[in-house]
């Protein structure tokens, strides 16, 4: 921390934008700290603290479930909204996030704007099909979260910054499974997380923790919404696995997933 030299405050997004995108105060933004603390590039000279960004509500606008970035775990897991939609999926996402005293501190926004095998969100974003707004210096961008993981110009607080997540309004009422295994239940150094989803004309296989993006099964999605065989499904899961991971950890997702199938 030898390098930083100033720490801003900015009160409004534009604000926050403004010192990013200066280049002589060389930022880093910083929401929890559980993450950016460990890793200040030697290049940063100054700590955007965006705590006091107006990106903190939870709410249900168009039929959308909107997540400000700056919203916490543990805001997550106790938020009543937040336990009425998909079952309380996202609420017992969060209460599996490391301790209490992390989950008080890391934010939503913080989890998926840095790519790391061992975060959550990242999984269950790709599996609802969720949506990021983005301000960038042209102004507010709002894309598929699928497509911010694949998007290479545009990298959440280096030159943008994440303000909402938006969950669409059809998975408030859909049955999810998230599977975590690790040592423990809270447990941030996960083996592998699963999340999926049945729907026939949308099924979603995520696989997290064996890279630092979540990726899908994509060939077994295809096989099961195609009503193929169980056999075929975890053949095509298990070459996606396969891709990305060898040993105990492919193999338990694989099994995890037989078991979701019912064919174990």
């Amino acid at each position: 921390m030898k390098n930083i030299k100033h720490y801003a405050f900015p009160s409004s997004v534009a604000d926050a934008m403004s010192i990013l995108m200066n280049r002589k105060y060389k930022a880093i933004i910083m929401a929890g700290g559980t993450l950016v603390g460990k890793t200040i590039p030697a290049s940063a000279e100054t700590y955007l603290d965006i705590r006091s960004l107006p990106i903190r509500d939870i709410k249900v606008k168009g039929g959308k479930l909107v997540i400000g970035a700056g919203v916490t775990f543990d805001e997550i897991d106790n938020s009543e909204v937040c336990k009425e939609w998909a079952e309380g999926m996202l609420s017992q996402v969060a209460a599996q996030c490391s301790s209490q005293l992390i989950r008080n501190m890391a934010t939503l926004g913080g989890n998926i704007a840095r790519p790391h095998s061992f975060n959550m969100f990242p999984v269950v974003l790709l599996g609802m099909n969720a949506e990021v707004m983005i301000e960038t210096k042209d102004g507010k961008l709002l894309m598929p979260y699928a497509d911010l993981l694949k998007e290479s110009n545009l990298k959440p607080g280096e030159n943008c910054i994440i303000t909402e997540i938006l969950f669409p309004k059809k998975t408030k009422d859909m049955h999810f499974e998230f599977i975590k295994l690790a040592k423990t239940k809270s447990s941030w150094e996960s083996y592998v997380t699963l999340f999926f989803s049945n729907d026939k004309k949308n099924p979603k296989f995520v696989i997290g923790a064996l890279s630092p993006r979540p990726f899908c099964a994509e060939e077994a999605e295809k096989a099961y919404a195609k009503n193929k065989p169980a056999e075929e499904i975890i053949n095509k899961f298990q070459e996606a696995v396969s891709a990305k991971a060898k040993g105990y950890r492919a193999e338990a997702a694989v099994n995890l997933f037989k078991r979701y199938l019912g064919a174990e």
